[in-house]
């Protein structure tokens, strides 16, 4: 081979090698996720609606409006989990200006028909309301965190974890207290990344969304890490994109709408941007 010849293809070598270097990876697929919600306080709204997103949760449509109210004929705060090739649902079972003592869970294979599984008591003496059930699960235990006040007290919310006794979602454990999540708290959402386990929930009296951090367990050790954006906002809910990210969701409850942020580690977020999920509240999402 010549010179010429040699250098010639030296240069067509680097040249594949320096383009293979600087080609653009193909984009990763959006997450496509389902989100339950409720859409207000009307008895007629008070119902589960599914949505769906394909662009990674920022912009959803009606997957189907499934006219399921439970038992009661109330359905609000729909905490969404896939299981065992099933979709299951907690929620409250009354309106929050009506007294309830337990939560619901149901079940679909298909998001669109559902069906009672479980109603389960609250467990706390002289119970007034049991709201936001919201599923923690933690290698194969299922857990629900709930938000129960007392008639005895006054702004008394407190957090406290169910656990799921049988793989059918039909058996409930009593009652156990997050210890250190102060009183008057809501909507408590929970994630663990790591050693580390997140809460996200409202506090009553301020009206803002916070964050606190354990690491010893679900339920002890927790510290307030402070407020996320400003006052107006609850139930906070927490996806896993497929790119890492999380994406939170938080109800701008006084007639706002659903609203998003994202981050990488559950620490630093995103400012909040405006889902577009027409007349949808609090809710949760989950990859389909």
């Amino acid at each position: 081979m010549t010179r010429h010849r040699l250098t010639a293809t030296l240069a067509a070598l680097l040249a594949l090698v320096a383009g293979a270097a600087v080609a653009p990876r193909p984009a990763a697929a959006a997450t496509t996720l389902v989100y339950t919600t409720f859409k207000g306080d009307a008895v007629a709204d008070e119902e589960l609606w599914v949505y769906r997103s394909t662009d990674g949760g920022t912009n959803y449509s009606v997957l189907a409006d499934t006219n399921y109210r439970g038992p009661s004929g109330v359905l609000r705060d729909p905490s969404i989990l896939k299981y065992n090739g099933r979709y299951y649902i907690a929620y409250t079972v009354q309106s929050w200006t009506t007294n309830s003592t337990y939560f619901n869970i149901a079940t679909s294979t298909n998001l669109t028909s559902w069906t009672h599984v479980a109603s389960v008591p609250s467990g706390i003496a002289n119970t007034r309301f049991t709201w936001a059930p919201e599923f923690y699960v933690e290698g194969s235990t299922v857990r629900v965190i709930a938000s129960v006040a007392a008639t005895t007290c006054s702004n008394c919310f407190r957090p406290y974890v169910y656990t799921a006794q049988n793989s059918a979602l039909t058996s409930w454990s009593g009652p156990s207290q997050m210890w250190g999540l102060g009183t008057n708290h809501i909507d408590t959402f929970v994630v663990k990344s790591g050693g580390t386990w997140h809460a996200f929930t409202k506090d009553e009296t301020g009206k803002y969304i916070e964050h606190w951090t354990t690491t010893k367990n679900l339920l002890e050790g927790w510290v307030n890490r402070g407020r996320l954006w400003s006052s107006g906002y609850e139930g906070p809910s927490l996806v896993r994109l497929d790119d890492g990210r999380w994406r939170i969701y938080v109800d701008k409850y006084t007639n706002g709408g659903v609203w998003t942020a994202t981050s990488g580690d559950l620490n630093s977020w995103t400012g909040l941007s405006a889902v577009g999920c027409s007349g949808c509240r609090h809710g949760t999402a989950t990859p389909m």
